[in-house]
């Protein structure tokens, strides 16, 4: 048979434990509603940020993608004019960057200056090309990033100045390969990538980046990585690419820094230490469990102390409210000081806040073990989200056992308690 709902009322009001619950279970439902906002909080945050990146990248340059260089000349055939391109055979790049960090507002970007030498061959099924004109061109992702002009040495002829990303001259006498050296400085934001398109790839960069991320279709065959610089090396052949991506020779579009396509390129990514806004938006997520366990521990006081202390509902918001400010301190002070210090820094200030509201206006400055609890309680808790936050692998496996524990904390505190009995 189904309770009488009027039955069950009585037997709540008649207990003041289960009024209680439900009026903290209240509370906490109340309290998802900030929650709600200060992701929206983080979102635009990091949104000024990207949009501070784009202002830096307007006026430095962009992501650079540095696509193969090709070789092409035009032929009639029936009464038509095609382009041919010939086939890149060995292909050796190699790039120095020299990184700084550039602010806009209160937001910083990592910046570089590369210094690209392309060298290789291009094999030559044609014939003599001496009457032809041939067209070297090469491609970036963004070409306002040019600092100085690109110069082309074709077959071995003299090295040559232009003040377009194409150079077009007669190359005289060409045999079965024809050699190339290209080079060019430029400048880009982040990340920048390397196509590859040659039979042979060898692909050298280096810079002065303590914190390099090595992406793309390929890890590097060779790197080291100081306090200060790196070094990467990159050697694959055409048959590693094959199921990957075709390089494709048409001139390519300014590439967008939020959706780069990564097929048969390899690259390097700046990264910064710690993203703050993404940390902060991780602990976000542990709020609301952060939240419960704080107000089971008052909750659990309430009924367990033989002073049978209450806490007030407008408290146990008032206790929510002050651990909800935690991640907006986070979130601002993370802004000006590394993530660390900002954690150190946010859960200090709350866990005082909270810890001196319990002595002086929950316990009445008469149960300072209880408050010393609450203050272990939560310095625990802090330091468990921090590890939650470092450890991503082992984010879940770490949460699973933490809560356990918690768990069993509660069942042996609550061992004792008789939620029929009032008394």
């Amino acid at each position: 048979m189904s309770a009488n709902p009027n039955e069950l009322s009585i037997k709540i009001n008649e207990n003041s434990k289960m009024k209680k619950f439900f009026i903290l279970l209240l509370m906490l439902l109340l309290l998802l509603i900030p929650i709600g906002f200060w992701f929206g909080i983080i979102k635009d945050r990091e949104s000024y940020k990207h949009d501070a990146i784009k202002d830096v990248a307007s006026a430095w340059g962009d992501v650079q993608v540095f696509s193969c260089p090709t070789m092409s000349f035009e032929r009639k055939k029936d009464k038509t004019t095609e382009t041919v391109y010939l086939t890149l055979n060995d292909y050796n790049v190699d790039i120095n960057i020299i990184t700084e960090v550039r602010k806009k507002g209160i937001f910083t970007v990592p910046v570089y200056t590369a210094e690209v030498k392309l060298k290789g061959d291009f094999t030559n099924t044609y014939g003599n090309l001496s009457d032809k004109e041939i067209t070297t061109s090469i491609q970036v992702g963004d070409s306002i990033g040019f600092i100085e002009e690109p110069k082309f040495k074709i077959n071995d002829r003299p090295e040559k100045l232009t003040q377009d990303t194409k150079y077009i001259s007669k190359l005289g006498n060409t045999g079965k390969n024809i050699p190339f050296e290209i080079s060019y400085k430029i400048r880009g934001l982040n990340e920048l990538f390397v196509n590859l398109g040659g039979q042979i790839n060898n692909i050298k960069i280096k810079g002065n980046w303590a914190d390099p991320s090595f992406t793309g279709n390929f890890l590097p065959s060779k790197r080291e990585i100081t306090k200060d610089r790196f070094n990467a090396e990159w050697r694959v052949p055409k048959v590693a690419t094959t199921n990957v991506a075709t390089v494709n020779p048409a001139p390519v579009a300014k590439y967008n820094y939020e959706d780069i396509d990564r097929n048969a390129k390899v690259g390097v990514s700046l990264l910064m230490p710690v993203d703050n806004y993404r940390m902060a938006t991780r602990a976000l997520k542990y709020s609301f469990l952060f939240i419960t366990l704080t107000f089971l521990s008052y909750f659990i006081y309430e009924i367990t102390d033989k002073s049978k202390k209450r806490i007030h509902p407008l408290q146990y918001l008032l206790l929510g409210g002050s651990m909800l400010i935690f991640y907006l301190l986070l979130v601002s002070i993370s802004e000006f000081a590394p993530f660390i210090a900002a954690y150190i820094i946010a859960s200090f200030m709350t866990i005082s806040l909270i810890s001196t509201y319990t002595y002086y206006v929950i316990t009445k400055q008469k149960n300072k073990k209880f408050s010393i609890l609450i203050t272990v309680l939560l310095v625990i808790l802090y330091t468990f989200l921090y590890i939650l936050l470092m450890l991503q692998d082992l984010a879940l496996l770490i949460g699973s056992l933490g809560l356990f524990l918690i768990l069993a904390l509660i069942m042996y505190a609550t061992r004792n308690v008789d939620w029929y009995n009032e008394s």
